[in-house]
């Protein structure tokens, strides 16, 4: 992984405004997104942080799915792509989100 590219990317979305962060977790790492603007409803919430677990070989392989900040609702219950395992980082719980489009469309 190079994380030179990393921060590169990361660097140029903070200048769009998004407050981004790169962060490790036991040589794993991870965007850290804050007050990521959601609908509401049908989310609990006008914001969320979510988690992007970045590839070892970033930028040549694909990003895939990210965790979503604990707790949350969805249309006053759950919603259906939220079902993945939940981690513990920096003292908030996060679990993952599997969200994948049709083929041929990146993830972004």
């Amino acid at each position: 992984m190079s994380l030179d590219i990393i921060v590169r990317h990361v660097e140029a979305i903070k200048k769009s405004g998004l407050s981004i962060e790169i962060l490790d977790h036991n040589g794993q790492c991870f965007v850290l997104v804050r007050e990521l603007v959601v609908p509401s409803p049908p989310w609990d919430k006008h914001n969320y942080d979510i988690l992007i677990a970045i590839p070892t070989e970033y930028d040549m392989a694909a990003l895939d799915g990210f965790y979503l900040g604990l707790p949350y609702k969805f249309q006053e219950g759950t919603h259906p792509r939220v079902n993945g395992a939940i981690i513990s980082i920096r003292n908030s719980d996060w679990q993952l989100v599997s969200w994948h489009y049709p083929d041929g469309k990146p993830w972004r």
